[in-house]
């Protein structure tokens, strides 16, 4: 991952928002960027995350949607909303 020293100002409070999330990876890695730039992270969010694997990268973060399910052969996708989780 590589970002212009120009494109986000050192002390900027930044909000990280992911479009899928498995294991966390990207997110980890923007987290770990935003020290580099000596930012404050002042949330994680991700659209889609997975069951699989359970244990993420990072900890704190906000999930709209729960992939449950991928079943190639039944051709079934099950999602829910991610706070039936805690529910």
């Amino acid at each position: 991952m590589s970002l212009s020293r120009r494109a986000l100002p050192t002390g900027s409070r930044v909000l990280l928002i992911d479009d899928f999330m498995k294991a966390g990876g990207t997110l980890r890695g923007l987290i770990n960027l935003m020290d580099e730039f000596e930012c404050t992270v002042v949330g994680t969010g991700v659209l889609i995350e997975t069951g699989w694997p359970e244990k993420k990268l990072i900890d704190d973060y906000l999930s709209l949607i729960y992939l449950q399910e991928v079943n190639v052969e039944e051709e079934k996708v099950i999602v829910r909303p991610a706070d039936w989780i805690t529910a």
